[in-house]
């Protein structure tokens, strides 16, 4: 291979956006897809855990020599956040009447060419309607939609952008200083720029660095950290140590069928669990920090290879072997594992540890706080579907940390969560909120089955309140009004509503098939009181009146009995 020529430079995002470049994200690049976890760390780093100046990694390009053009190898996540973020930045400042300061950060989304035409800094090669005008435009569309994955994803950065900084600017006595901090600190984030004139070579340079990024990841930075320091013997089968950090890693990472853990995320919520909050980012250097002696490393190693399978146990309930006084407790985990939220993950980590103590948690305590976690994000995620700022899993953390330091004592123990309980309770989104949401949210047919496994989970939770002695297995969902009503001209959102469906067993279900609905009144009350729930049993005739009043009946008791948080 051929020496490739690039020099390296280091430069800030002023550097990059000041000048006469545009930024140009080719159409076969990954598109932008940080979730809101990601999002959380940067803001997190870049605003207040870091001086300015903070660096954010390598950014790789190539550049078009006839025009200043770059086209962005890699770095395009960071660049687009990063934009994002002056584009809110701008719109706070003209919201304030500082419409000089906003036109001041504007200029760094959108400036005059060679022609003296306007382009945006940043573009795409796929031409976003949304990136363009519905964020970095002055002053933006608000009636655009996005139309495609990517720009979801976009909408949802912004979003969370704009809560973020909303948040910080309500508590201001002084707004408009804060945000020119801000701006101040984009600015100044420093990144090492490497360029060049090949395409190819480019790539080249960016695989080279991805390839070696591979070896930094936390869990390979740690095991080299502790094993250093705890210094096994030469031979890998005799060494103790090794032996241990591997199978905790084997354990998480299973190849028997059981999902593959993160073990980078496990870390994470580990530390989390027990020491000061810390962003992905920074988490090697602290825990760096942190352990250094032979005894501190000894110490580390015991807590991962034992907190590894009660960590399995939280992500994946089904990998553990659970007593009859915690079967609610795993229904709670099953259900968040279900919604797919991981901000509590490090207090659910350490209410496992102090289940599994001595002197243990008590059954009531562990049974009460998984199910308040459950019900605040079935109420606010699932149904409200509200994005949770970074306070949130600074929340959880602080609770973990809490309970962790706790020990034994058992007062202190309860006081901890019944805190977290009480705060998870003022932050849950308030009934009319709730019970419209509830309405809208839930759509299930044979032709649309997205939401199939969490109108389950709803159904059921409904019938078990409703009828407890009623069997949970092997229940299928049945609907009222027929699916063959939707060819007829109702609409599929009234079909599917949780309105509309019931759980029954197969064999009810294949009686009621797809009868008028006094035919299958006549069969439940046959054979499905223990299935009836919401009053289908009081019914004379079953139209879209009746489902949208069943409809909101199953949204207030959700609201008041199911799912209201214990306190």
């Amino acid at each position: 291979m051929s020496v490739i020529d690039f020099n390296p430079e280091k430069k800030s995002i002023e550097d990059l956006l000041v000048g006469a470049d545009y930024y140009v994200i080719p159409r076969f690049q990954r598109p932008y897809s940080w979730e809101a976890a990601n999002l959380e760390d940067f803001w997190t780093d870049v605003v207040f855990d870091n001086a300015i100046g903070y660096f954010i990694g390598p950014m790789v390009a190539w550049r078009d020599a006839k025009n200043p053009i770059r086209r962005i190898v890699d770095g395009q996540q960071r660049l687009t956040t990063i934009a994002i973020m002056f584009a809110v930045l701008r719109d706070q400042l003209e919201s304030l009447g500082e419409t000089r300061l906003a036109d001041g950060v504007h200029r760094y989304l959108e400036k005059a060419d060679r022609n003296n035409e306007l382009q945006f800094t940043l573009q795409t090669e796929t031409s976003s309607a949304f990136l363009s005008n519905a964020i970095l435009k002055s002053p933006p569309d608000p009636t655009i939609e996005p139309s495609t994955e990517e720009e979801v994803a976009l909408s949802g950065a912004l979003q969370q952008v704009q809560r973020l900084i909303e948040a910080e600017v309500a508590k201001r006595q002084n707004p408009q200083k804060w945000l020119l901090e801000l701006r101040d600190r984009l600015l100044g984030l420093k990144v090492i720029w490497v360029e060049h004139g090949n395409e190819d070579d480019a790539y080249i340079i960016f695989e080279t660095l991805n390839s070696r990024g591979k070896d930094l990841e936390v869990v390979d930075l740690l095991k080299n950290h502790l094993l250093n320091r705890l210094r096994g013997t030469r031979n890998a089968k005799a060494d103790t140590y090794r032996l241990k950090w591997d199978k905790m890693r084997d354990q998480l990472e299973a190849s028997d069928g059981r999902a593959r853990i993160d073990a980078n995320r496990f870390i994470l919520h580990w530390w989390q669990s027990r020491a000061e909050y810390v962003a992905q980012r920074k988490l090697f250097s602290q825990i760096k920090k942190t352990i250094q002696s032979k005894t501190a490393a000894q110490e580390c190693l015991t807590q991962l290879t034992v907190d590894g399978p009660l960590y399995r146990a939280v992500i994946e309930p089904a990998s553990r072997t659970w007593p009859i006084e915690e079967a609610a407790a795993r229904d709670s985990l099953e259900a968040l594992a279900l919604f797919g939220v991981v901000q509590p993950a490090p207090l659910l980590l350490a209410l496992m540890r102090a289940r599994m103590a001595s002197p243990k948690l008590s059954a009531a305590q562990f049974k009460k706080t998984l199910q308040s976690v459950e019900r605040y994000h079935f109420q606010h995620t699932v149904v409200s579907q509200l994005s949770s700022s970074g306070g949130v899993s600074q929340m959880y953390a602080k609770a973990a940390r809490d309970l962790y330091a706790a020990g034994a004592n058992q007062q202190t123990r309860a006081d901890v969560l019944k805190d977290i309980r009480d705060k998870l309770n003022k932050r849950r989104p308030d009934r009319d909120q709730f019970i419209l949401a509830f309405q809208e949210r839930f759509v299930f047919t044979n032709d649309y089955t997205r939401d199939k496994k969490i109108v389950q989970y709803v159904l059921k939770r409904l019938l078990r309140h409703a009828n407890p002695t009623t069997g949970l297995d092997d229940l299928t969902i049945e609907h009222l009004m027929s699916q063959d009503q939707i060819a007829a001209g109702v609409d599929i959102e009234t079909v599917g509503s949780i309105g509309n469906l019931l759980l029954v067993s197969e064999k009810v279900n294949s009686k009621l098939d797809n009868q008028n609905f006094a035919k299958k009144k006549k069969i439940l009350d046959k054979e499905g009181l223990p299935y009836d729930i919401g009053g289908v049993l009081d019914q004379s005739a079953w139209s879209v009146a009746e489902i949208e009043a069943r409809c909101q009946l199953l949204a207030e008791t959700a609201y008041d009995k199911v799912w209201k948080l214990p306190v």
